[in-house]
């Protein structure tokens, strides 16, 4: 039986700043792929958090959040939903609190429901975050697994972001490694069976062109 009815889901997982939304992106066009980062529902979850004064360590009153964001959003529509800002969710203040909403059992049973009746509606998709591959779709045909170190990725962020020092950037890379993958519910991990790419001296076209091959190789064809 197909996972969840989706007929080809490609999952793309890893830290922070690996490379994975810019090369989900030139995926999704090379392949006529519907698109998805998983991870801006928990930021638009702890954007509202702080603008609500919910206090994001606590797990009863984010679930109650969470709850309310899906029925304003008529369910599905949480992940898609362009009322936030790219700016305001990449916020420092919302960099921090996204750990402590990310790590809530009952939040992440929700928006996994969400991405699962999300990609039911695709034919095929890739999507990114830190989980596809080894909790939400672990039979997925192709598995991506993006990674580099934690200096390159916090230069990238400087150079993306503009906001911040490099070194608090770096400081804020490990601190959010650290709690993705010591998390008691579902914790970034590289599923077995996925590809993994180390992006730190690889060029995007590099980064691009494995993963490419990789899905021709696996039997994926260009729609478009």
């Amino acid at each position: 039986m197909p996972e969840q009815g989706v007929s080809t889901v490609i999952a793309v997982d890893g830290p922070a700043a690996a490379g994975k939304t810019s090369t989900c992106l030139a995926l999704a066009e090379i392949f006529g792929l519907h698109y998805l980062e998983s991870g801006r529902t928990y930021r638009i979850i702890a954007f509202e958090a702080l603008r609500r004064e919910i206090p994001v360590d606590n797990a009863r009153e984010v679930t109650g959040l969470c709850d309310d964001l899906i029925r304003e959003s008529r369910s599905a529509g949480l992940l898609t939903s362009e009322r936030y800002a790219p700016d305001k969710l990449r916020a420092t203040p919302v960099n921090v609190a996204v750990s402590a909403v990310a790590k809530i059992a009952d939040v992440r049973q929700r928006v996994t429901s969400l991405i699962r009746l999300w990609a039911k509606t695709q034919a095929q998709c890739v999507i990114e975050g830190r989980d596809i591959g080894t909790t939400i779709f672990p039979t997925a045909p192709v598995k991506f697994y993006l990674t580099a170190t934690p200096e390159v990725r916090a230069m990238r962020r400087v150079r993306q972001e503009r906001a911040g020092s490099y070194e608090n950037v770096l400081e804020d890379v490990i601190r959010r490694d650290e709690a993705d993958m010591s998390r008691a519910a579902s914790p970034l991990a590289a599923a077995e069976d996925a590809i993994r790419i180390d992006t730190s001296s690889l060029t995007l076209d590099q980064v691009v062109s494995r993963m490419s091959s990789a899905c021709l190789n696996r039997g994926l064809e260009i729609n478009r």
